[in-house]
């Protein structure tokens, strides 16, 4: 077929095989991948973007969790890593990838990360200063501002903001890319008045206004090599509950540009046996370890009015954020079920999670099935040591604001009335299996290094073994981040398009 230039096309749809000729195939069309075709469209290259969910439109999304979870998340949500702890983590699938479904949370990568990956990984590129104009490009191209304190910041905002302020710590409102949010506190579930900058709002349609062309519901199957070189993708038109195939979609290409996350990616390349003579496709996963806090006011707070996440501090001398968070009535019946009884008391919770750059590793291995992941992760002392300080900081912050009491999200230990008795509680050995921890933003499980033994991608982002296979997505960092990652996916795919439009 010709390349449908500009056009939005469902595999599902096609009656045919049909083989299509283009410069570039992306695979995936969240941060990375979106990022990457936006710079390369607009080098005036052909560029296919497949994409194994569907395309929404606001009015198309649900405020019903069990919806969003079996329609835009991966594995309908039960992707879990399982070790010393049972860790959930979420991620998109849909055009958007999890920029559909988070917070909106917008931080340039920290400079002390960046010196990490030059100075031990041999990334020339990462440098702060020499970086920022691409941070700014990034952050103007899908809507990037600051929270305001009024409006949309609502009570569980302002009362973590009063806390922090009494102890003078370091905090602010957390810059975002959501330019029409209306404070309805429903991110996690696609926003319905299509008021976040997820990449689908933005970046997605400059590409395809440049020319480049959608294919929803098309699962990559198999990255096409000859003679040591990529030039192509073997894909599949899916049904999009089912996941079941239909037809065959062969996409020939000059350059392949893999973007499918950091579970997505290793998942793709170790089915195929692809890229690895490192040993290093799937593992040094990484994430953002956290668990959340609650607590109690005398004051309505009613946590799912406003922005989800509005607020942060840094955990004072720890690679740690202390980010507020809401949830739904009914998660947080469900998380903190002690304050259910009467369900009156919900509108008065606030809550807080910490997040922190993890110095555990854990591994990607292909599931039972092509769409199912097989995760494994051990939390290890110093993480959760940097989790149990996180949450005493949560409580002593709440208790700052005037809280009642909190509740550190540890089972069998119900609220807490005063910081001498959250002392007491994170005085003792606290077994991993007590803990309520969750994961954000997996990475790193394809890594890039200037070593091709200790890497799979050059810093280039061009794979060591596989000429013209690029990967552009948080599974070629180094490292964990500590703050939040799109920022830093997407000005990363920049990079590297850029660096491979530059090598020709």
């Amino acid at each position: 077929m010709n390349f449908p230039r500009g056009q939005s096309l469902r595999g599902d749809h096609f009656t045919t095989d049909e083989t299509v000729e283009c410069d570039v195939v992306v695979i995936g069309s969240g941060a990375g991948g979106a990022a990457a075709a936006w710079q390369l469209t607009e080098a005036g290259l052909s560029v296919a973007i497949v994409e194994e969910g569907r395309k929404f439109e606001p009015e198309e999304l649900s405020t019903r969790q069990s919806w969003a979870l079996r329609h835009l998340y991966a594995e309908r949500g039960t992707s879990v890593a399982i070790g010393n702890v049972f860790l959930p983590m979420p991620r998109g699938k849909a055009v958007g990838g999890s920029t559909l479904l988070n917070s909106a949370i917008c931080f340039r990568t920290p400079a002390h990360i960046l010196n990490r990956w030059r100075d031990e990984f041999g990334v020339g590129w990462a440098d702060h200063a020499a970086m920022q104009p691409t941070f700014a490009e990034v952050e103007a191209a899908v809507g990037v501002a600051k929270t305001s304190s009024m409006g949309f910041g609502r009570a569980h905002n302002l009362v973590f903001q009063q806390g922090v302020e009494a102890l003078k710590m370091k905090g602010d409102y957390i810059s975002r890319n959501a330019p029409g949010c209306a404070g309805c506190g429903l991110c996690q579930l696609g926003c319905p008045i299509g008021g976040k900058g997820s990449v689908d709002r933005n970046l997605i349609p400059r590409a395809l206004g440049r020319g480049a062309a959608l294919f929803a519901c098309t699962r990559a199957a198999t990255i096409l090599v000859e003679h040591g070189a990529a030039v192509g993708v073997e894909a599949w038109g899916v049904e999009p509950l089912s996941e079941q195939r239909q037809r065959k979609l062969t996409f020939k290409a000059k350059k392949v540009f893999l973007c499918a996350g950091a579970i997505g990616t290793p998942m793709l390349l170790l089915r195929q046996g692809l890229a690895n003579s490192s040993g290093q496709v799937g593992e040094n996963l990484r994430v953002h370890s956290a668990q959340g806090g609650v607590a109690r006011f005398e004051q309505v707070i009613d946590a799912w009015h406003g922005v989800p996440q509005g607020y942060y501090a840094d955990l004072p001398d720890e690679h740690a954020v202390l980010e507020t968070f809401s949830a739904t009535p009914e998660i947080f019946a469900s998380q903190y079920a002690d304050y259910s009884k009467p369900a009156q008391t919900l509108r008065h919770l606030a809550g807080c999670g910490v997040m922190i750059a993890d110095t555990a590793a854990g591994r990607v291995r292909p599931g039972a099935t092509e769409t199912r992941s097989s995760l494994s992760y051990d939390l290890n002392s110093e993480d959760q040591r940097v989790i149990l300080k996180g949450l005493r900081t949560v409580a002593g912050i709440y208790f700052a604001a005037g809280a009642l009491d909190v509740h550190l999200g540890l089972v069998g230990v119900g609220p807490l009335g005063s910081m001498a008795e959250v002392d007491r509680v994170l005085a003792r050995p606290i077994p991993y299996d007590r803990m309520s921890v969750y994961a954000s933003h997996p990475m790193g499980s394809c890594r890039m290094h200037s070593d091709r033994a200790h890497g799979v991608v050059k810093p280039t982002g061009e794979a060591w073994d596989v000429e013209n296979l690029y990967l552009a997505d948080a599974s070629v960092f180094p490292t964990s981040l500590g703050v939040n990652p799109q920022i830093t996916v997407m000005t990363v795919s920049v990079t590297i398009a850029r660096q491979a439009l530059q090598a020709g």
